[in-house]
């Protein structure tokens, strides 16, 4: 007796039936289509929906890629890896319409150590600004990136200081390019970069708001001995 032919009469009377209508060559197209519309129904989806996270809850899947995340510094909505293909694909106008679609590129794990390991081993090679630290998230590479910007700044009123709306810009538009900011939530990314500066430098950059109320970060000189 095959595997079938047991179930068949296992079976009640309607699964057997349900069975050989399965098996009708003409009737199966038929049924597959019922099934197929059930499950874009609400009650279908509904079943679909607990199973997929039922079996996301056993994998922990959704646990690892948050720590992975977390760990990396980055973000679905705001980074790809290689290139932005999507963005590459807009046309002109779209780009000028959607600014805000454009990702931070992050080249691969394997890229980044093989350029690292290239600037170690040949001293003629200059050491980069712009190497990504792999422990780092991309709040403490901006923050890194911000504090050199502010040595450079020109004296304004005898001082080295950039506004929040002057770090806004910079992190839109004149840092490297692979950690430019999102024109979403661009306030609060630039004063997230602007904390991790002082956290990551405290002898060397500072905050302050002048007599607008308007925050800045200011670049503390170091005395001549």
């Amino acid at each position: 007796m095959t595997s079938k032919q047991g179930l068949l009469l296992m079976g009640s009377s309607k699964e057997r039936q349900f069975l050989d209508m399965w098996n009708d060559p003409e009737l199966k197209p038929v049924i597959e289509s019922q099934i197929g519309k059930y499950l874009l129904s609400d009650a279908g989806r509904s079943i679909i929906s607990d199973v997929f996270f039922s079996m996301l809850g056993e994998t922990r899947l959704l646990k690892r890629v948050g720590l992975l995340e977390a760990y990396t510094g980055l973000d679905v909505d705001t980074h790809c890896v290689g290139s932005d293909w999507e963005w590459e694909e807009m046309s002109s106008v779209e780009r000028m319409m959607y600014p805000e679609n454009k990702k931070i590129v992050v080249q691969p794990l394997n890229a980044q150590l093989s350029l690292i390991a290239d600037r170690i081993n040949d001293v003629s090679l200059p050491v980069l600004k712009e190497t990504v630290i792999l422990a780092a998230n991309e709040t403490e590479v901006r923050a890194r990136l911000l504090k050199d910007k502010l040595s450079s700044v020109p004296y304004r009123n005898g001082k080295k200081f950039m506004l929040g709306t002057e770090v806004q810009k910079f992190l839109l538009h004149e840092i490297a390019e692979d950690h430019r900011a999102n024109e979403k939530g661009i306030r609060q990314t630039a004063k997230d970069v602007m904390k991790k500066a002082v956290e990551q430098f405290p002898n060397e950059v500072r905050l302050g708001k002048n007599e607008k109320k308007r925050n800045f970060i200011e670049y503390i000189e170091k005395p001549y001995n």
